[in-house]
């Protein structure tokens, strides 16, 4: 899938039913780098990463142990493994997909009591049915792929014994197998597994620094109604609004485009409580990240709100052409480092006296999606390499107080071979209202 060729919305979900978003390519070349022979994932964006479907749980019990799980095997890249309630998988994971290439383990209930048998799956109906003669369509499509799994000895009486069972069955029991949640490894304790697990969150994230084509399209589609939604609010902003009113505003026009926003950042503010009026005469930053199907968009324009100060005015050009001057720099090989060193060097040589804080960052199923290096349990930002298939973020505001306001220019870009190319179309710097 080529992003470029802007692909329709129906073009990206009848993409998701096929296959997760992960580039697989990558998945096996840093797990060959960590010595790890297989994956099993438990955090719902983990498993809508590695199969396209995002977990219930994710979504009405967010925090609490996990109950659908996917799993791969460095060995077996053709068939990836899926653990799932047989209620679930029925009412959620059937809808939208009939995959046969997804070795499914289900079970009955959550827990682990340590009965690795496996039982028939039941012929029968999920779900009580009256008649066939009024199903819906949706009923008649999760009755098909249930029906599918009927007679196979893939029933499991808990959630425990079903991941040992995919375990073993994509021959996994062994060797070091990457965890992103505690109960896996739970599990593989509690049941003997005689191979070693492996905490896998930053393994993940760096598997996640490098997009398939697939991620492209739904970066740039995300990132497309990002910048539209965030426009509309700049060109909307007359003084007395407040800060909150804005708010709502972009959480609307992301709404309005299928995204779902994350925050936006008004002159520096991020609070959703902040009621501070814009004033006449003020610049402001607007910085907006939203989301579509898990990926998200990172835009930031400056506003002119009638006639800015002098200082402000200034402070704008250093942003725009601070971000200008770093992206016909960016490339492979370059570092974090090198892109903030030389941004800076820019804006010197340039005679601005604004002062910028470049803030390099990639961008994908979160607004800083990447690997961190651990300090005493904490993570601290690495200085990345960049790569060809990266999307990132240079973040370029001003620094400066007491100039009569903020300003601000972000755009997202793909690395590509030889420099960066930006996912959306570019707009003016600054929007004056």
């Amino acid at each position: 899938m080529d992003w470029r060729l802007n692909p329709s919305d129906d073009d990206l979900l009848a993409a998701l039913e096929r296959g997760g978003p992960m580039n697989m390519a990558r998945a096996f070349e840093v797990m060959e780098r960590h010595g790890l022979h297989g994956l099993v994932l438990g955090d719902p964006i983990n498993v809508y990463h590695a199969l396209g479907h995002w977990p219930q749980i994710g979504r009405t019990r967010p925090g609490q142990p996990p109950g659908t799980f996917a799993l791969i095997a460095r060995e077996r890249p053709e068939m990836p493994g899926l653990v799932i309630s047989r209620f679930l998988h029925h009412y959620s994971w059937a809808d939208g997909r009939d995959r046969a290439d997804v070795a499914v383990w289900l079970y009955n209930d959550l827990g682990d009591c340590g009965d690795e048998t496996l039982g028939i799956v039941p012929d029968g109906p999920v779900l009580p049915k009256c008649t066939k003669m009024h199903l819906t369509d949706t009923e008649a499509h999760r009755e098909h792929v249930s029906a599918a799994l009927a007679g196979a000895t893939r029933m499991a009486a808990d959630a425990g014994g079903a991941i040992v069972a995919a375990m073993r069955g994509l021959g996994l029991w062994q060797g070091r197998i990457g965890f992103d949640h505690p109960v896996i490894e739970q599990v593989a304790t509690h049941h003997d597994h005689p191979g070693q697990m492996v905490q896998a969150e930053n393994i993940l994230r760096e598997i996640r620094l490098i997009k398939s084509p697939l991620e492209q399209a739904l970066m740039a589609r995300a990132a497309r109604a990002n910048v539209d939604a965030l426009n509309a609010v700049g060109h909307a902003i007359r003084a007395g609004a407040t800060h909150h009113e804005l708010q709502v505003l972009y959480r609307q026009e992301c709404a309005a485009r299928g995204n779902t926003s994350v925050f936006l950042n008004v002159d520096r503010v991020s609070s959703d409580l902040s009621r501070i009026k814009v004033a006449d005469g003020q610049t402001l930053m607007l910085d907006g990240v939203s989301s579509f199907l898990g990926y998200h968009g990172d835009f930031a324009r400056t506003v002119f709100v009638g006639e800015p100060t002098k200082p402000a005015r200034a402070a704008a050009e250093a942003s725009a052409f601070a971000w200008a001057a770093v992206r016909e720099k960016l490339r492979p090989g370059l570092r974090f480092s090198e892109i903030v060193a030389l941004g800076s060097a820019a804006v010197r040589a340039a005679g601005y006296q604004a002062v910028i804080g470049f803030g390099p960052h990639s961008v994908g199923l979160a607004h800083t999606d990447e690997p961190g290096e651990v300090h005493g349990g904490f993570w601290r930002k690495p200085d990345f390499v960049l790569e060809p298939g990266m999307i990132l973020s240079v973040d370029c505001p001003t620094l400066d107080t007491g100039i009569g306001g903020s300003a601000h220019c972000e755009d997202l870009v793909l690395i590509t071979q030889s420099g960066a190319e930006p996912i959306h179309p570019l707009h003016e710097p600054v929007i004056i209202v």
